[in-house]
């Protein structure tokens, strides 16, 4: 038993997967990962996000906009800030569970509101209705919008496939760019806690750690986008998940730091044992050489 411990406390401490920033090891594993490895990770992240947001436009909005545009009528535009309509009751141009489609000249909120979103188009201006409150945009000055069927029904069938990459691409550097600055706000802290932990990490380490603890949330985040359109999810519980993954993040933030090596773990973590001894053509080479043996048998040989 005495010669295994021995053993174990000479080896090489074990590596942590790279590839698995999910748990508190995993994370502070990055710390010695190269930064193409994070940033092809990152990319890994920030693709399955974009698709989940996809899924969401694809499925749950663009069918109700579709639908709405099909369904108006010869006659519509937006002109001098004001909306023209040939009608001038309430009227829902579609709508589902997720988003809903609504003409109100008068804002006279007849319609009442099933969606988690609600756009209204009333007389001036443009209105956003959700559980969360509502806010109005006035109509754009000095150009004209055309909301009839001629004109608008083939510009969307043209332009959706691009308002989806458009989406996608929003949503990959929205993540990079929220990365950046979250990874840099936190790395401070990580290097902060490594540093009371007796922990090694530089400040390139703690950004690297800081970047990967910022991943589970983001998987997380996805996932919740993904529940919500099959409708697993409700609008508030979306809401709870998007707090919930900034949460995620100040967890690993404060957890991972403490699974870096210890500063007297530098020997160990290169794979040399201290003890060892030496060998032997080490110690020939740094001992002092000795005087070749003279042929005289009466020759005293020097001290």
């Amino acid at each position: 038993m005495a010669t295994w411990f021995h053993r174990a406390a000479l080896s090489e401490p074990p590596k942590l997967p790279v590839w698995q920033p999910l748990t508190f090891g995993g994370v502070a594993s990055f710390a010695r990962a190269r930064w193409m490895r994070l940033l092809l990770l990152q990319s890994i992240v920030a693709v399955f996000v974009a698709i989940a947001v996809v899924v969401l436009l694809s499925r749950c909005w663009f069918p109700v906009v579709t639908r709405a545009v099909q369904g108006l009528s010869d006659f519509g535009a937006v002109r001098n800030a004001q909306l023209a309509w040939p009608r001038g009751e309430a009227v829902v141009l579609a709508e589902n569970r997720f988003l809903g489609l609504v003409v109100d000249m008068e804002a006279s909120d007849t319609t009442g509101q099933i969606a988690d979103l609600q756009i209204e188009f009333t007389r001036d201006r443009m209105k956003l209705a959700s559980l969360l409150g509502y806010t109005s945009l006035p109509y754009p000055g000095g150009i004209q919008i055309e909301l009839n069927r001629q004109s608008l029904d083939p510009w969307w069938n043209a332009w959706r496939p691009a308002f989806l990459f458009g989406g996608a691409f929003a949503t990959v550097l929205f993540l990079f760019a929220s990365w950046l600055a979250l990874a840099t706000l936190y790395a401070l802290p990580v290097r902060v806690l490594a540093s009371f932990a007796g922990r090694t990490a530089s400040l390139g380490k703690s950004w690297r750690i800081a970047a990967a603890s910022l991943l589970p949330g983001a998987v997380w985040m996805g996932g919740a986008i993904l529940l919500y359109v099959t409708g697993q999810l409700p609008l508030v519980g979306l809401g709870f998940a998007f707090g919930l993954h900034f949460v995620f993040a100040w967890v690993y933030v404060l957890g991972a730091p403490f699974c870096l090596p210890r500063k007297g773990d530098d020997v160990l973590a290169t794979g040399a044992n201290p003890f060892t001894p030496e060998p032997a053509a080490a110690k020939q080479e740094s001992s002092p050489p000795r005087p070749a043996a003279s042929s005289n048998p009466f020759q005293t040989p020097p001290e």
